[in-house]
């Protein structure tokens, strides 16, 4: 077996659960708004950047100002955001989109040296085929030029992860690039589940690229002519959040399952099979049988750091349905690290299906778990370049458009006012190293929302 490193995670909520539905995105700009400027959300001051989005998805900060970040929205518009004005500015030279079902204009990085002469920004999105049936994830790169114009010149197309399919889900499309400047894209699985474990199938994987799309020359899979030279990993269902660890310069990604079976990996296994269908915790959506082994039984697949195995947690809520993820590593909140377990460079995670910001931490003991901050729903969360703000994606209520918002620091004021403590199991959290033993972390809830 695959041994993955033990990491204690627990989790922090950071988020106002929302009623059931989520955000819509289809009322005109503004509509149904219950606020506007800077509001105190249980705790944390979050100030409102831009509302009307549609279907959001992806975002980036752009570098040398925190007040400007690059926001996609899935029916193929690429917007700058002034965070001082609330000016969206849509850029022009946006490749076609194919915006079905799950698909659109997807994911947005920058280059890692972005500036003068390189201004590069990588682009993910559902493309169609020629006679628009069938559809695949895309890669592809353009430099954003002009103040009062922004567009994207010198469009190029770097990757598409063949084959095409019909099927309108699972494109996964998070972009990440690790410290040796490589371009990580993952890829879903497309509904069909054994495509994960073929490797002549972009499906269900995770792609490593060079920044100009052509494949590193020591790709796991390159001297093998029944792979696609592309694949990093697979065992992949549908990875749709990523970051790279500050502090160790580690992948981390999160997955969702079917039934629950959501997990958080590390993309440290160069040809490494991550599991999916055939190792998981996962079920059958009609019948609730297990779909595979579960992670710790198979020899040949990488454990996760973390999974979800269905039991109920946290208010007779199921799993994690995972979105964007960010490390935060500054110091702006740092009201937050005098709190039991706070600390630089955990994870924050937004959960789609019940809509809040997930914090993960590394340290050991229990974790708080409170409610403040913003609720998410489709989409990402970044860091600022100064690790000062962290964006997301929000709404108030099922009636209201997405906003972007910040979170921009503590209210002194609220942060532990109404703080009550109840010790419970977290039955449905599994730390990687006791997935054979029955055990399960121990987590201190803490909640100020009620």
């Amino acid at each position: 077996m695959i041994r993955r490193r033990r990491y204690p995670l627990f989790l922090l909520v950071l988020g106002t659960l929302l009623l059931a539905g989520g955000c819509g995105g289809s009322s005109s700009p503004g509509d149904g708004a219950e606020d506007d400027g800077q509001q105190v959300r249980d705790g944390v001051e979050v100030e409102t950047v831009a509302d009307g989005l549609e279907h959001p998805w992806g975002m980036a900060f752009l570098p040398g100002d925190e007040n400007l970040l690059l926001v996609t929205e899935r029916p193929g518009r690429l917007q700058l955001v002034d965070r001082q004005t609330g000016e969206m500015t849509e850029v022009d030279g946006v490749p076609e989109v194919a915006a079905v079902g799950q698909g659109g204009l997807l994911d947005v990085a920058l280059y890692p040296d972005f500036g003068p002469g390189q201004e590069w920004v990588y682009l993910t999105w559902a493309g169609a085929n020629e006679d628009s049936t069938e559809y695949a994830t895309h890669v592809g790169r353009g430099r954003l030029v002009g103040d009062t114009a922004p567009r994207l010149e010198d469009f190029e197309l770097l990757h598409v992860a063949t084959p095409f399919s019909s099927s309108t889900g699972h494109f996964g499309s998070r972009l990440v690039f690790d410290d040796n400047w490589h371009l990580y894209v993952t890829v879903g699985d497309r509904r069909e589940r054994d495509a994960a474990q073929d490797l002549e199938s972009h499906w269900g994987k995770t792609l490593r690229l060079n920044r100009d799309g052509s494949i590193p020359a020591d790709n796991p899979f390159v001297d093998d002519p029944d792979a696609f030279d592309a694949i990093y990993t697979y065992g992949h269902r549908n990875a749709q959040g990523m970051a790279v660890d500050p502090a160790t310069g580690l992948i981390w990604q999160n997955e969702h399952g079917q039934k629950n079976g959501d997990e958080i990996n590390i993309i440290d296994q160069a040809g490494g099979n991550y599991g999916w269908p055939i190792a998981t915790c996962s079920r059958e959506y009609d019948s609730g049988e297990p779909i595979g082994d579960l992670p710790h039984e198979n020899p040949d697949t990488v454990d996760p750091v973390f999974c979800w195995d269905g039991s109920e947690y946290d208010d007779g809520q199921e799993g994690f349905p995972p979105s964007g993820m960010a490390f935060y590593d500054g110091e702006n909140f740092d009201q937050w690290e005098t709190l039991p377990d706070w600390g630089r460079g955990d994870l924050l995670m937004g959960n789609l299906a019940h809509q809040y910001l997930g914090r993960f931490s590394r340290l050991g003991g229990g974790v708080p778990m409170k409610r403040a901050c913003c609720a998410m729903r489709n989409g990402a969360s970044a860091m600022s370049p100064w690790n000062r703000l962290l964006a997301m994606f929000t709404c108030w209520s099922m009636q209201t458009t997405p906003r972007l918002c910040v979170c921009v620091r503590p209210h002194p004021d609220l942060l532990l006012h109404g703080l009550q403590g109840v010790d419970h199991a977290a039955a449905g959290a599994h730390a990687a190293g006791d997935l054979g033993q029955g055990s399960h972390p121990t987590w201190n809830e803490r909640r100020v929302c009620y």
